[in-house]
């Protein structure tokens, strides 16, 4: 089965596994300079593209064929890669989904825990080092403490300054999507 045919998340993610996509690689200006009144590119870089939905979640935009690249922008370069590679590049660049064929002629998400599944990477380690990285962001190193014990989360304030309810309220849907026993919030 391709890709563009997958009718549910099981067997997308096979035809994932066994197929390819095309990327879309755009040049990004890093510096630009006036001649003439006019800005023109010094520096530019070539860059996947992300999509960010209203909600704040980003997705890298992965599409099944050339056609539905056209569909979307037809300047962007297309790049073919597996669809594990995909799904890795997805996860390296801390997008919560792989967006498939975004313009059509039917759009696919393909959500973070299955791009986890895709790789054969350990869900409960990816969703501690996750929930780690994301409250370390939020508290500062060293006031979070994130362990996985039998597919849940275990998250404890180390300092006297967070409160667990409060920790509790920071754990976000992105990280209870990956831990199928749950997040337990322990007291200090």
């Amino acid at each position: 089965m391709s890709i563009r045919d997958a009718v549910d998340q099981l067997s997308l993610t096979a035809a994932l596994r066994a197929g390819r996509v095309v990327v879309a690689v755009v040049a990004v200006a890093n510096e630009t300079a006036d001649v003439n009144g006019l800005p023109v590119d010094k520096t530019s870089e070539m860059s996947l593209v992300s999509m960010i939905a209203k909600d704040g979640r980003r997705g890298l935009l992965a599409f099944t064929g050339i056609d539905a690249l056209s569909a979307w922008d037809p300047s962007a370069r297309p790049v073919p890669v597996s669809g594990i590679d995909a799904a890795r590049a997805a996860l390296d660049d801390d997008c919560e989904a792989l967006v498939l064929d975004v313009a059509g002629p039917r759009m696919q998400v393909v959500p973070e825990a299955d791009l986890v599944a895709l790789l054969d990477v350990d869900a409960g380690s990816y969703a501690r080092d996750l929930a780690q990285r994301l409250l370390t962001e939020k508290y500062g190193d060293g006031h979070v403490q994130v362990a996985c014990v039998r597919d849940r989360l275990q998250v404890r304030p180390t300092g006297g300054a967070i409160d667990s309810g409060e920790l509790a309220s920071c754990i976000t849907p992105r990280i209870l999507a990956l831990v199928p026993a749950g997040v337990e919030v322990l007291e200090s």
